[in-house]
């Protein structure tokens, strides 16, 4: 049997051999008054690559002097008075997967998040026309985390994106998609790497983003050249192609419709169809797990690799939503009726969803077990990231038996975890409401360490209880 370490290394070479077009990730905005509770909901699936080994992390927030700057790549901007404790969730050191390999570099980490005050980013790759700036601007991965330390509102996270692309230009990859929200409401940012458009979801509206630009003519905001530039690029002609639209002038015309994304995002909606007004975390839980279940679009996992565009379009394979190249799931459920520091709660589940149970992230919290921060992507017994990919590749060996077994058992849980944090959520609310913040952080403290804790437990005693049932075959 050949040893863990010479496994992962080969698992980084066929990662490095992947194109770099390839694109993935699927997000789900919600606006408020389409909820149960009149949480605004944002669910994301970051499916950075099988070996785009992920971690959570509590970052605290700083306070600077006025001429303080800060070094990202590839531009050094000014810091801020202060900055703002999140949540990141993203690579660890030396992890590979879409888009980058082996990286170390600082700000060059956090793909998700959701910072102390409530705001949430999420990002998706796109397919632009426009040239991409390899080396020069700012980064992607530096702005998503830039908008975790600087924006209390949604609102000032669009200004943030927009204010560096203006003045820097967008490095290295030239379509991105940003989505963000916060208790009072969602945005869509849609980038090039010198243009950008800002989307308002509507209190009434959801919408669903896979891997090609959503947003065409019903922008609120936009940059100041971007209707000027499309037409100098030949992409846009008012008297040939009427009002403007973004995606139809922006977008790759070979990838605007392909079934690739279209697919995803039409069963989102039929997933979601019916539940305008009552939808729940647990309504996107289970669309971020969908695999076409019960129609002629279902497969089972066939191998790691099968659901990168350029392979699934060789193969004919259909693109689910959920598929095995997941590095985390998160659905956040941001409530404005509550104190933010319990009202903005991330649901987030390690590695790919269905084989891994959610568990509640408070933006009042700042602990988590140091299994789920292992900053090391190597193998490891007490990293949380690879129990939960061992539970999913174990799982895959007798599928059609065991992945209904441990989907259900993951579901079931839940319900336990609802009635548990709503009955602590309400003291937390009481103690803000009696003017003892240091008791209530305390406690949603111990309630974010603690379900970690014990969906991680859970997580291991169901992996051995899987590998008894699959005789302990190998999976690497």
């Amino acid at each position: 049997m050949r040893t863990i370490r010479n496994i992962f290394v080969c698992m980084v070479v066929i990662a490095l051999s992947l194109p770099a077009a390839s694109i993935a990730c699927t997000t789900i905005l919600v606006g408020k008054n389409l909820t149960a509770d009149g949480a605004v909901l944002h669910g994301h699936n970051e499916d950075m690559g099988f070996t785009a080994v992920g971690r959570i992390v509590p970052m605290k927030g700083a306070s600077y002097g006025e001429k303080d700057t800060l070094a990202v790549p590839y531009v050094t901007i000014p810091q801020p008075k202060e900055t703002y404790n999140y949540w990141g969730c993203g690579n660890a050191l030396g992890a590979s997967g879409l888009g980058t390999v082996k990286e170390s570099r600082p700000y060059d980490w956090v793909l998700v998040g959701m910072n102390q005050w409530g705001v949430t980013m999420s990002c998706n790759w796109m397919y632009s026309k426009e040239d991409s700036f390899s080396g020069k601007g700012i980064r992607r991965y530096a702005i998503r985390q830039l908008i975790l330390e600087r924006c209390k509102t949604a609102r000032e996270a669009v200004d943030l994106i927009a204010g560096f692309i203006d003045k820097y230009g967008k490095a290295d990859w030239s379509g991105l998609d940003y989505c963000l929200a916060d208790p009072k409401e969602a945005w869509v940012v849609e980038t090039t790497s010198k243009n950008w458009v800002a989307k308002r979801i509507k209190d009434k509206e959801f919408i669903v983003v896979a891997n090609r630009f959503v947003v065409g003519d019903d922008y609120d905001l936009a940059s100041k050249g971007l209707i000027d530039y499309a037409v100098k690029m030949g992409w846009y002609d008012a008297k040939k192609d009427g009002k403007f639209s973004f995606k139809k002038a922006y977008g790759r015309p070979d990838r605007m419709n392909s079934p690739y994304d279209v697919d995803r995002e039409n069963r989102s909606y039929e997933m979601l169809e019916g539940k305008q007004g009552v939808m729940a975390p647990e309504d996107l839980f289970q669309v971020l797990m969908d695999r076409y279940e019960g129609t002629d679009k279902f497969r089972k996992p066939i191998s790691e690799m099968e659901h990168w565009e350029d392979v699934t379009d060789k193969l004919l394979v259909p693109r689910p939503i959920n598929t095995n190249l997941c590095q985390s799931s998160t659905v956040a459920q941001l409530r404005s009726d509550l104190p933010v520091e319990v009202g903005s709660v991330m649901w987030y589940a390690m590695a790919t969803p269905g084989y891994s149970g959610y568990f509640p992230v408070y933006a009042g919290a700042t602990i988590i077990p140091d299994e789920f921060q292992n900053m090391n992507s190597a193998y490891s017994a007490s990293s949380a990231w690879w129990t939960f990919r061992l539970l999913q590749k174990t799982a895959d060996v007798k599928y059609d038996q065991l992945y209904p077994q441990l989907k259900a058992y993951w579901s079931g849980r839940h319900g336990s975890v609802i009635a548990r944090t709503g009955e602590i959520e309400a003291r937390i609310k009481d103690l803000m409401a009696a003017g003892k913040k240091a008791e209530a952080v305390e406690l949603l403290n111990k309630l974010t360490y603690s379900q970690a804790k014990s969906t991680l437990q859970e997580a291991r005693f169901q992996l051995t209880t899987l590998q008894q049932q699959t005789g302990n075959i190998s999976v690497w």
